[in-house]
């Protein structure tokens, strides 16, 4: 029902916003790419001018291919300050602001 409910808010829903409480419409801010892990993390942000968003959200349960296709997305997205949407792997599916979390989706919000 939560999932029906969500789904039927974010279609009927005329503003594009961004929150780093319900992982949505945010912009991409720090990108750590480490040498023998390629992508480890990224900072999601409210507000593309900002300096300081969520705490660093991993990739740790990421194959290869799949962080090389994520960092793509995250780039391309950092560059045209596109929105994307986030699913972490805490109980909320989001908790960004609860401290570190662990990136279990990512895609291409509608409205950029």
């Amino acid at each position: 029902m939560k999932k029906l409910l969500f789904i039927i808010f974010t279609i009927l829903s005329p503003l594009a916003y961004s929150s780093t409480i319900d992982c949505q419409g945010l912009y991409i801010g720090r990108i750590w790419v480490e040498q023998g892990v390629g992508l480890k993390a990224v900072v999601y942000l409210n507000n593309p001018t900002t300096t300081s968003g969520s705490y660093w959200s991993y990739f740790t349960e990421w194959s290869p291919e799949e962080k090389k296709e994520a960092l793509s997305i995250l780039m391309m997205a950092k560059a045209s300050q596109h929105r994307v949407n986030v699913v972490t792997t805490k109980d909320n599916n989001c908790g960004l602001q609860d401290g570190s979390t662990n990136t279990k989706a990512l895609y291409l919000a509608t409205n950029p």
